[in-house]
């Protein structure tokens, strides 16, 4: 029987670094998962791989210091494979941690992003009940200026607070606002499993991205 779309068969932890350099090697294609401190990227990791302890999910924003890296092998229609390595950036905006701690982030964050040469896509998650901000638009910004091109992907979480009608305004606000098309745009919901897997979900469409051309 074949799958009709794609799902994270295994997720393992490889190691958490403090630099780009100290990552596993490169080769695998690879996805980043940015946003700010308590936007829930540890709990859409969690939802998308089917685990409940993958990623850890802290109450106090910018516990993640590091940068945290994955490995994910996902099965889709026709049987297809991939693997792909996830790599968790530390939270920017609301992290409870000193002034020189935090702009030693941004520098580990903007060399990964800049540099690593197998990075292929960024999530950047936002609150859905939230409007996107300046330092969403730099990020966005940041990897438009990149020399190797890098799919962006707003992911928009905690869906499940709004309502039916404010969604689709929210998406195109969310793509005039960040320059990007619509079909880059995604709301999602861990808690009601919304966006998140299926043709139009955000686990198919970076499958799309991922795969080798």
């Amino acid at each position: 029987m074949t799958r009709e779309h794609w799902r994270v068969t295994e997720a393992l932890f490889e190691r958490s670094a403090p630099t780009r350099a100290a990552l596993p090697a490169e080769g695998l294609p690879e996805f980043a998962v940015a946003g700010r401190s308590n936007v829930g990227k540890s709990s859409l990791i969690n939802a998308l791989t089917n685990s409940s302890a993958l990623a850890r999910v802290s109450r106090s924003p910018g516990r993640t210091q590091l940068l945290n890296a994955f490995t994910w092998k996902l099965r889709g229609p026709e049987d297809a494979t991939l693997e792909a390595r996830c790599v968790d950036l530390p939270g920017y905006g609301f992290a409870k941690v000193s002034r020189d701690v935090r702009e030693s982030f941004a520098e580990m964050v903007e060399d990964y992003l800049l540099r690593r040469a197998s990075l292929r896509l960024a999530l950047l998650l936002i609150d859905s009940r939230r409007e996107f901000d300046e330092r969403d638009r730099a990020l966005v910004e940041f990897l438009a200026a990149r020399p190797a091109a890098v799919r962006v992907m707003v992911v928009g979480t905690k869906a499940d607070k709004l309502g039916a009608a404010t969604r689709g305004l929210w998406v195109q606000q969310t793509a005039d606002a960040a320059g990007i098309a619509r079909r880059d745009v995604f709301l999602t919901s861990t808690h009601a499993s919304l966006g998140l897997f299926g043709p139009r979900g955000v686990l198919d469409t970076m499958a799309a991205t991922l795969q080798p051309t």
